[in-house]
């Protein structure tokens, strides 16, 4: 079968052997675009030309017996009621009918094109929603752990405030048993007090200063521990601190030094280069001068020999080396 793009060739045979048919009597040849499309504005690649067989509002009128014979009489139709057309006509449907299903076929990619392209979309979205819950996770995650070390350091200074709590009620339960001892023993010195009352209080006096004095140096102890104790972690942290910048500067030191060796060893090569090149260039300029130099002075020469070699004696006065020694190997 012959495709749609090629035109069928006039095949020589006698009239009435074969006819071509487009369509039955009464149905539309050239169906609608579903697409508007400028590629064709004036009908030059198909002509959209009105033919009465296939208008649907004759078919009636065309399906009346005596129309029909006349019709066929005309060798307009056969006899199964299809319209017969010219060569070129039929040629031309074809071309039609080409145009219309190569239309179908670029709708149908368009469309084709479209699906990819919202499933690309939808696969980038899903993509994007992914990553966004797995990072959202990770922030809950990340959160968690957070609220956790709140938690925990929470829980440290709830414990600190605890055990500084039970020592304020410890000190001041200390203090108030020491003043009920204070107060039982003066009951006990004010019961006495007319026997012994001077030696009572002596030995009370005496007690007394003993305690505090035992107090007194315990606390002492206690603040020279915790004042040691501070001034060693602040020391670590001075000397922690020291090490720090030492090592900081040891290695921002070395990355400079390493730098400047760099930068100085490409200072060379470039120096190296630079005196390279000037080198070529006067080596250059100096060959091209003696060139300059060698031409000019043939120039000379030659000007010379020329005005000369115009006098009234002719070559007899000519003065050019060369040209003389061109002659005697001529001669030879």
């Amino acid at each position: 079968m012959m495709p749609l793009e090629h035109k069928i060739p006039i095949v020589p045979g006698p009239k009435g052997v074969y006819s071509f048919t487009r369509r039955k009597v009464g149905k539309k040849l050239w169906e609608p675009k579903l697409e508007f499309n400028l590629s064709d504005p004036y009908c030059h690649e198909t002509k959209f030309l009105y033919e009465p067989l296939h208008d649907k509002h004759l078919l009636k009128f065309f399906s009346r017996p005596i129309n029909q014979k006349c019709l066929l009489k005309a060798d307009l139709i056969t006899d199964n009621m299809d319209v017969k057309c010219s060569l070129h006509d039929y040629n031309e449907y074809r071309k039609y009918l080409r145009q219309m299903y190569a239309d179908s076929i670029k709708r149908e990619l368009r469309k084709r094109n479209c699906l990819f392209v919202e499933r690309k979309a939808l696969r980038f979205a899903e993509d994007q929603a992914r990553k966004e819950a797995e990072r959202l996770k990770e922030k809950e995650k990340f959160i968690t752990e957070r609220q956790h070390r709140v938690q925990q350091r929470l829980l440290q200074e709830k414990l600190r405030t605890r055990k500084l709590e039970e020592q304020a009620y410890n000190t001041t339960r200390r203090l108030k048993l020491l003043k009920l001892v204070r107060q039982e023993e003066r009951r006990l010195i004010n019961i006495k007090r007319d026997e012994r009352i001077e030696q009572i209080r002596q030995k009370y006096n005496i007690a007394a200063r003993r305690k505090i004095i035992d107090t007194l140096m315990d606390w002492k102890k206690t603040d020279k521990a915790l004042k040691k104790g501070r001034e060693k972690r602040l020391m670590n942290i001075a000397q922690q601190k020291q090490r720090d910048m030492e090592e900081k500067w040891t290695k921002k030191r070395q990355f400079q030094e390493k730098d400047i060796a760099k930068q100085k060893m490409l200072l060379q090569r470039i120096d190296v280069r630079r005196q390279k090149f000037i080198e070529d260039y006067n080596n250059k300029i100096n060959k091209e001068t003696a060139k300059m130099k060698r031409l000019l002075d043939d120039a000379k020469l030659f000007t010379n020999c020329y005005i000369k070699r115009r006098l009234s004696d002719g070559r007899k006065l000519i003065c050019c080396k060369k040209y003389l020694k061109n002659n005697i190997v001529n001669a030879n």
